[in-house]
């Protein structure tokens, strides 16, 4: 039986010398003759079939009776790295945080009078904690100041105020304005935060100072009746009658009022006199959720509305 012969020629490496080929392709046959090959029976052979192929590494030969093929080129996988966050370390928690932790039951909301009573039950500090309150609300803007009937201490710093009023006294760091002191904030000649810390105005200015209320506002320096800054008589806050007033505000990044109303040493009548300030100021219509704790404690959820009764 006869054998096909296959004739393989690379195209790559036939782009590769084409350059190098002579030009005079008649002189190129002359010079090197091709004879005819024989077979071994004395026919003249067949010639060779050619085969063009893009490289002779893949090409796949078949012939009558057999069949090659080229090695299979490996493929090899890269996988990405992939960067694992850290986990964030758990708070670890003692054993007597964790038994006092038992005694607050998370899905009952409690009436506040029975939180304050269970507040003192799971204290674990060996110091006189502070009392803190927790109030999820339904505005991010909220902010006030009042005055507790039991003092809670704050830090305080020298403030520098405007005062809109025609009753001057002799009170340090203060600018006295009027209508064109209004105007030099609305142009920005006169900036809060930078030239003065809170603004104090008699009643008959705050229609002027309803054009500024956009700068005002943010930074928490509108006049407001409910923190004394609007009065004929600015006396009492200049001479530091109105440091006594507790401030309370929501978080930059969330509605939330993070405050305190005292120290566990305090005694629940005292704290519940604050509790009840506190929450009429801000509006039992505006939280959503209250919790109290102490310091180092766990929080407990209570009623807001039951604070009032």
């Amino acid at each position: 039986m006869g054998t096909t012969r296959v004739k393989l020629v690379d195209l790559s490496a036939e782009n590769q010398n084409n350059e190098k080929k002579p030009k005079n392709k008649k002189a190129s046959k002359e010079s090197h003759p091709q004879s005819p090959e024989t077979t071994a029976d004395g026919g003249q052979a067949k010639e060779p079939e050619v085969v063009k192929v893009a490289s002779i590494e893949n090409a796949e030969i078949k012939t009558e009776g057999t069949e090659e093929k080229s090695a299979p080129t490996q493929k090899v996988e890269t996988k990405k790295a992939v960067s694992k966050k850290p986990n964030k370390a758990k708070k670890v928690r003692s054993k007597k945080y964790k038994d006092v932790s038992e005694l607050v039951d998370k899905n009952q909301i409690y009436a506040a009078k029975d939180a304050l009573e269970l507040l003192r039950k799971t204290s674990i500090a060996k110091f006189d904690p502070t009392v803190e309150i927790h109030l999820n609300v339904a505005d991010k803007s909220i902010r006030g100041k009042v005055t507790l009937p039991h003092a809670v201490s704050q830090k305080k710093k020298e403030k520098k105020y405007l005062v809109l009023s025609e009753k001057k006294t002799d009170a340090k760091n203060v600018i006295w304005g009027d209508e064109k002191t209004i105007a030099q904030i609305e142009k920005g000649e006169l900036k809060p935060g930078k030239d003065f810390d809170a603004v104090v105005t008699a009643p008959k200015y705050m229609p002027q100072l309803a054009r500024v209320a956009k700068i005002l506002g943010p930074r928490g320096m509108m006049p407001n009746p409910k923190n004394g800054t609007i009065t004929e008589d600015p006396s009492k806050i200049l001479s530091g009658e109105g440091d006594d007033l507790f401030e309370y505000k929501t978080d930059p990044t969330a509605p939330v009022v993070h405050t305190k109303i005292g120290k566990l040493s305090f005694g629940n009548e005292q704290l519940w006199e604050n509790l009840k300030v506190l929450i009429s100021s801000i509006g039992i219509n505006k939280i959503k959720k209250a919790t109290i704790s102490s310091t180092m404690s766990p929080g407990i959820k209570f009623d807001a509305a039951t604070v009032g009764k």
